[in-house]
């Protein structure tokens, strides 16, 4: 098989070049949106990574910001209740798919997560039953699409 790949080149395409994860290096970036200024936490260890295609299905999480300052940014009180859903939202998310948390931003009112996972094993009634529990004390908008060459996210290269 070896000399398979070496005269016809590459990987199998279901098969990782390279580590899984690439590591973390992750940047900051001032944002700016009509309504304000925000700030992106970006892992910037994904910049041309070479397994994007193996992980096609980006997930979006956009949760609302209630206890915020005059730029609609959390206050430190509500950047730990947003933490803990983070948290949970990861937990959830690594039940059954490989993960990688790609970029948080944050914005006037709205935090966003970023991922990126091989397949979406997610059963519908979990993934309800967490956002029913989240939009008991805000809004929550949980979505995955297909997006194999990472477009969705504009930071990563």
């Amino acid at each position: 098989m070896g000399i398979f790949k070496k005269l016809f080149g590459g990987t199998s395409a279901s098969q990782p070049s390279g580590p899984i994860f690439p590591g973390e290096s992750f940047s900051i970036l001032k944002l700016n949106f009509p309504d304000g200024w925000g700030l992106a936490t970006v892992n910037k260890a994904y910049d041309n990574y070479p397994n994007k295609s193996l992980y096609p299905w980006h997930v979006f999480i956009e949760i609302e910001v209630i206890d915020k300052n005059e730029n609609g940014h959390p206050t430190s009180s509500e950047a730990e209740k947003l933490n803990k859903i983070e948290e949970d939202i990861e937990k959830l998310l690594k039940q059954n798919q490989t993960v990688h948390f790609v970029a948080r931003i944050i914005r006037n009112g709205f935090r966003e997560l970023l991922y990126y996972i091989d397949q979406p094993r997610l059963k519908q009634s979990d993934v309800s039953t967490f956002c029913d529990n989240v939009m008991k004390e805000r809004r929550i908008n949980f979505s995955i699409r297909e997006d194999a060459e990472w477009k969705s996210v504009g930071f990563i290269k």
